[in-house]
Parts: C-alpha cells; sequence; structure tokens
C-alpha cells in the first residue's frame, strides 16, 4: 500500500460527507475509469487512422503484408515507404486498446464482486 498526502480541505469535506477512506477509494476508482476511457479512445482513434490509411483492419493488414508480396509492394509504392513503422505504432495502438479493455473490465469486475 502506498500512502499520499491529501489536502486539508479535501479531508474536511470529505469527512463531513461520509468515511474518508471510502470517499477516497471511489474517487480514485472513478479517476482511474475516467483515465482508461480517455486512453482507449486516444487509441481507438490512432487505430481508425491507419483503418482508413491502408484502408483495411489491423489484422487484416497484417495477414496480407506478411501472405502477399504483391500487396506490400503495392503499399511500398504507392502508400507508404515507411509502412513499417505504421505497423508498429498500428500494433501499439491496437493492442494497447485491448489492453486497457482488460484493466478496465477488471475494475469492473472487482467493482461488482464488492457489491455482492
Amino acid at each position: 500500500m502506498v500512502t499520499v498526502s491529501i489536502k486539508d480541505e479535501y479531508i474536511e469535506v470529505l469527512s463531513a460527507l461520509g468515511d474518508l477512506q471510502e470517499s477516497m477509494d471511489l474517487a480514485l476508482k472513478q479517476y482511474t475509469l475516467d483515465k482508461i476511457a480517455v486512453k482507449i479512445a486516444e487509441l481507438r482513434q490512432r487505430d481508425v487512422k491507419y483503418q482508413e490509411k491502408y484502408q483495411l483492419d489491423y489484422s487484416k493488414f497484417c495477414q496480407k503484408i506478411f501472405e502477399d508480396e504483391a500487396f506490400m509492394q503495392q503499399i511500398e509504392s504507392s502508400v507508404n515507404k515507411t509502412w513499417e513503422i505504421d505497423l508498429a505504432d498500428w500494433e501499439f495502438c491496437h493492442k494497447g486498446v485491448e489492453d486497457w479493455i482488460q484493466k478496465l473490465q477488471t475494475i469492473l469486475l472487482i467493482t461488482l464482486l464488492e457489491l455482492v
């Protein structure tokens, strides 16, 4: 467990409204959920830009790049000579969305189990 300092004005208000620890836990949970949602939205937006650029979703693009030499040459000649850099970033975005959704689901599942 980590100890953090909380400004006195927050302690005073939250203590008056109920259990301080419960209030802090709820506030941190909400903040965390909000930040995860923002991160997922940002990564999805970048993923969509790559889908629009290459006219394929991530999985199909990977499949075609690694299985279709003509497609790879067409990408290099007409779309982007540095597609490999895009692919690395696209993979980061695509897998990042999956990872952050997993974290979100874990937090929500724990929250649900706490209610039971």
